[in-house]
């Protein structure tokens, strides 16, 4: 089989060479085809998949395509994970929204909004040329903002193969069942939402929910997080867990505090932490030990480091050991929802699992063409989501106004109107006034004047 990554050049793409060869994985990959249009990052790359693919005792022709025709061709599976603008520009992002007094993060309020824009016309070509090209394969797209890229897919009419992943969900579910006490397995999740805007609704154990007994539990609340996020309070009163993103709408005002008074983002902590990997690998030359050492420790020092500006919790070089202990263990993370979702489809082994798919009248507050973030029954016919029925009425409002949002945001990349954009940052609930949207929008196409030219 050949599986492409459409990102070759991706940080991550090691991870799913690491996944690949995990003693659970039920798909064979006898090619990696790494497409990037930064081909000398994508050598990099390449090398730490190499190793990675060897320490794991297999072998895996890596291959680098000039072209994406040649990417795609005979391809199986599709990975998309493109940063249109790099990490240079998510730091230019973040640091935009912090200087008009909003939390800085690349795939919520303003960060995310200018992502998408940047991104929008070049992954629906990409995924344009998909169809074309190899009619056969599914493409997994995990580019940034998730939700925001199927709602494009769907309203320019190439989401039939094409299925969203986020390893957020799944995340929270293995902190329940670790606060819980019991094995992932052991627990059925109701989930909804949007993609980054999801809660757990109950949760499912020997036939019983459980949920309401854990919202009563100071302990088990304190660890269904790895940081303090929520308030005790704020959890009981929803009746609901919510991941991690909600915090941004939850305590934006303390989102944002934390994170200007650090003096730096979330994406500044990336990009040095990147910068590190690189000179370390270059430095290692042949030595494949070493390369695989450098490749871990940003691993570990990008896990420890989650959430840390955001919430003021302390950057230890303790848990980046800590971190380091537990690399490739998790059953959630990005290369496992990827690869559970390929072996589900190439072997038709039904599993259920939220994806980002067409809403298909599954939340019936809903459009039916419109972007969730649902279970699915994922079969080798693709992800048929599964019925949510109403919104729970306390999380209502803030969820309508978010997939606004999501739809005018589109709206305004595929149309390339500045008006209908500043119409969807004030319809965004961290945003809200016309006049800061207006400056938001202004300052997004001053800093990326080659990628947003196409607002007018």
């Amino acid at each position: 089989m050949k599986l492409t990554i459409i990102g070759g050049a991706g940080i991550r793409v090691p991870l799913v060479t690491n996944g690949l060869f995990r003693d659970d994985t039920t798909v064979t990959v006898d090619e990696l085809s790494l497409f990037d249009t930064d081909p000398d990052r994508g050598k990099t790359i390449a090398r730490i998949a190499e190793a990675m693919a060897r320490r794991a005792g297999g072998s895996l022709r890596v291959s680098q395509p000039r072209t994406l025709d040649e990417a795609l061709e005979d391809s199986s599976f599709v990975l998309s994970s493109i940063r249109v603008g790099g990490i240079g520009g998510r730091v230019q992002d973040e640091r935009i929204a912090l200087e008009h007094g909003l939390p800085g993060q690349e795939t919520v309020g303003p960060g995310g909004f200018a992502l998408a824009l940047r991104t929008i016309p070049i992954l629906v070509e990409y995924a344009r040329r998909v169809a074309e090209l190899a009619p056969q394969a599914w493409m997994i797209n995990f580019t940034n903002p998730v939700g925001i890229m199927a709602e494009a897919f769907i309203r320019e009419g190439v989401s039939d193969r094409c299925i969203g992943v986020c390893d957020t969900p799944r995340e929270q579910f293995v902190h329940i069942a670790e606060a819980l006490g019991i094995p992932l397995g052991n627990a059925s999740f109701d989930y909804l939402g949007l993609n980054h805007l999801g809660w757990v609704r109950s949760v499912l154990v020997n036939g019983r929910d459980v949920l309401p007994e854990l919202l009563t539990l100071d302990a088990a609340l304190e660890s269904a997080y790895p940081v303090p996020l929520f308030s005790k309070s704020l959890l009981r009163s929803l009746g609901l867990l919510p991941t991690e993103y909600l915090f941004y709408y939850y305590s934006t005002h303390e989102a944002y505090l934390r994170t200007a008074a650090s003096g730096n983002t979330r994406g500044g902590l990336i990009q040095e932490l990147e910068s590190s990997l690189m000179r370390s690998v270059a430095e290692a030359g042949s030595d494949e030990t070493k390369v695989l050492d450098a490749y871990d420790l940003y691993l570990a020092s990008r896990n420890a480091s989650y959430m840390a500006l955001e919430t003021g919790e302390p950057f230890e070089m303790g848990a980046v050991e800590a971190a380091r202990d537990e690399l490739y263990q998790s059953a959630a993370g990005y290369e496992r929802i990827a690869l559970d979702v390929m072996s589900s489809i190439h072997n038709n082994e039904l599993r259920v699992m939220p994806v980002d798919v067409a809403n298909q009248g599954a939340i019936r507050d809903l459009d039916s063409d419109t972007a969730v973030e649902v279970p699915c029954a994922i079969d080798a016919n693709g992800a048929r989501p599964m019925a949510a029925g109403r919104l729970p009425q306390q999380i209502r409002e803030l969820l309508l106004q978010v997939k606004e949002f999501e739809r005018i945001t589109v709206s305004a990349a595929l149309q390339g109107s500045r008006s209908l954009a500043i119409d969807a940052l004030t319809a965004n609930p961290l945003v809200r006034r016309r006049e800061l949207a207006e400056k938001l929008v202004d300052a997004y196409r001053k800093a990326h004047s080659a990628s947003l030219s196409y607002l007018t």
